[in-house]
């Protein structure tokens, strides 16, 4: 009997030898091929995010009849390409590179891996938590100026006192949303002694008795000290946080989002920051548009360039899942993740 031929296809981010040690620990009844990176990438107007050229994608897909990957373009004319392929599978909880009503229209199934950086992200938020309340971002700018002109530095304890800070245990954090990621950030930071609250239309409030959930996104901003976005971006709740949103903040208020930049009007928020009606704000960058050069030069800002799940855990997780649903699919099982 022909065994089942599986693809790999690695890129810079994810390598195809990660996910080469998960189907390998799986035991999978199948022959396993490998390739690297792919070229650079072109123009696709249906596919975004992703890494390699269509049409060398295509001609390494002939022939298999599962496509494991991270980022390689699966396009509407690499699916044609591939008349033996039954099922892509996206190391991703958003499969951006995959052209998911081409495959649907041609009888391919498509897999992801959501959730894979959920630990990942939330670990980055509590870290910006404690670095906002803390005052470590302006401290370290301060830090950084007296070394490169030469000034003493930490002379007293006294110095101390231009950096008051916050404490967990006497802090509100709201959260907006409240999937994988955002109950990963609450349990961290009431575990810390920190009381959370969230907003989240499509989560039963009882189905969480561990934390209070408001009913509109307003009160959430006005209740909290810290607020932290966790909610995944679509075309509907573009913009979603504001200028109303962040009026309605107490002032010194601090915000994050370590989700996506869409979800944001990053104008405002710099408004909110040059104003001082925020006291800082904490952003895991991942979108082009944006104020970048004028928020960069706020001295209560984190910015950080989309880092927040670049863990070596998440891409092995990302291959483990993938490999779990690769083995259920070879044998005929439900998939856990199929969109």
């Amino acid at each position: 009997m022909t065994k089942n031929r599986i693809l790999i296809i690695g890129d810079s981010y994810m390598n195809a030898e990660t996910f080469r040690v998960a189907f390998d620990a799986r035991g999978l009844d199948a022959d396993v091929e490998t390739v690297g990176p792919q070229a650079a990438s072109t123009d696709v107007s249906a596919i975004r995010e992703f890494e390699g050229d269509p049409a060398q994608v295509a001609r390494l897909i002939a022939g298999y009849e599962v496509v494991a990957l991270h980022a390689a373009p699966i396009t509407a004319d690499v699916l044609d390409a591939a008349a033996e392929l039954r099922l892509v599978g996206c190391a991703r909880g958003g499969p951006v590179n995959v052209d998911i009503a081409a495959a649907k229209a041609r009888g391919v199934r498509v897999t992801t891996t959501p959730g894979k950086n959920a630990d990942a992200v939330a670990d980055l938020t509590i870290g910006f938590l404690v670095s906002l309340l803390r005052n470590v971002p302006a401290s370290l700018r301060e830090v950084d100026d007296r070394v490169r002109t030469g000034r003493q530095l930490a002379e007293s304890t006294f110095e101390g006192a231009r950096w008051f800070g916050r404490e967990l245990s006497t802090t509100t954090l709201g959260l907006v949303g409240y999937g994988n990621v955002a109950r990963l950030v609450s349990q961290r930071a009431r575990a810390l002694g920190t009381r959370v609250i969230a907003y989240d239309p499509f989560v039963d409030p009882a189905s969480v008795p561990e934390i209070e959930v408001v009913a509109e996104l307003n009160d959430l901003f006005a209740r909290s000290e810290v607020v932290s976005v966790h909610a995944r971006a679509t075309e509907d709740n573009r913009g979603m946080v504001g200028a109303e949103q962040f009026g309605a903040m107490r002032q010194g208020s601090l915000f994050i989002n370590t989700a996506r930049e869409s979800l944001v009007d990053e104008q405002d928020l710099l408004e909110a920051l040059t104003s001082g009606h925020l006291g800082g704000a904490a952003l895991d960058v991942n979108e082009p548009d944006g104020p970048w050069r004028e928020l960069v030069a706020q001295s209560n800002l984190v910015l950080t360039p989309h880092l927040a799940g670049a863990t070596y855990e998440t891409l092995q997780r990302g291959a483990e899942m993938l490999a779990s649903e690769v083995d259920a699919f070879l044998a005929g099982d439900e998939l856990r993740w199929e969109r």
